[in-house]
């Protein structure tokens, strides 16, 4: 091969790299660029009465009608979680007798807690027994099934409440108290007397107290965020 051919089969070759370099360099940049989209939903988004879950600035920007707020992200145990922006008050039960709720203070289990709730009648009369469940039953404004929290779920809610309380207040809601009475309702019977106690929960440091059913005490109603993959 004559010396002019190699120094244009070098120059090629240089040429050659040079450009598989550029691509490889543009391919790397594009990808970060494209890598910065989130689409989980994270703690402190809102939710929307469409059943939307953005970032409050997104849900002001759209003029949405927020009705709750994120306070667990999705995790094998549960999808995400929202607490609605109301509180309200009442008994556990009316009369002491079980209500067939689970016991276990681990599991994120309020929606299956709340469906024996509300499952729960007085076997003379067909009366049902549990006021709090009848509530959240009859305060569905926008379509979404509320229900009341384990002592698990609700742990969860008040170890988070630096960041959700003020974006409850700014929709107009009630902020879960961690002043007074900062005592809330669980969906979780007590396993050694569940005939006549459920737990009741502070939401200053998620502490639990045996408590007699027919007592009245706040409750927060949430909801499991469940969409298509």
């Amino acid at each position: 091969m004559s010396i002019i051919k190699k120094s244009k089969h070098k120059i090629l070759r240089a040429l050659y790299m040079a450009c598989a370099l550029a691509v490889l360099a543009a391919s790397v940049q594009s990808c970060d660029t494209h890598e910065l989209i989130d689409t989980n939903i994270h703690v402190g988004y809102v939710l929307c009465d469409d059943h939307s879950c953005i970032p409050s600035l997104m849900a002001d920007s759209l003029k949405k009608n927020v009705v709750g707020v994120v306070f667990a992200g999705q995790t094998d145990d549960h999808p995400p979680l929202a607490v609605m922006l109301k509180e309200f008050d009442g008994a556990f039960s009316d009369t002491l007798q079980s209500n067939g709720t689970s016991t276990s203070v681990t599991a994120f289990d309020g929606e299956s807690n709340t469906v024996a709730m509300l499952s729960s009648v007085d076997g003379n009369t067909g009366r049902y027994l549990c006021p709090i469940a009848r509530h959240i039953l009859n305060s569905h404004t926008s379509g979404q099934s509320d229900y009341i929290p384990s002592v698990a779920e609700m742990r969860e809610m008040s170890s988070v409440l630096s960041v959700v309380n003020p974006i409850i207040k700014k929709y107009g809601g009630d902020a879960i108290a961690t002043t007074g009475d900062c005592w809330y309702w669980t969906s979780t019977e007590v396993s050694a007397n569940s005939t006549m106690q459920a737990w009741l929960l502070s939401a200053v440091n998620g502490g639990i107290i045996a408590t007699p059913k027919t007592e009245s005490h706040k409750v927060r109603a949430v909801v499991r965020l469940e969409y298509p993959e």
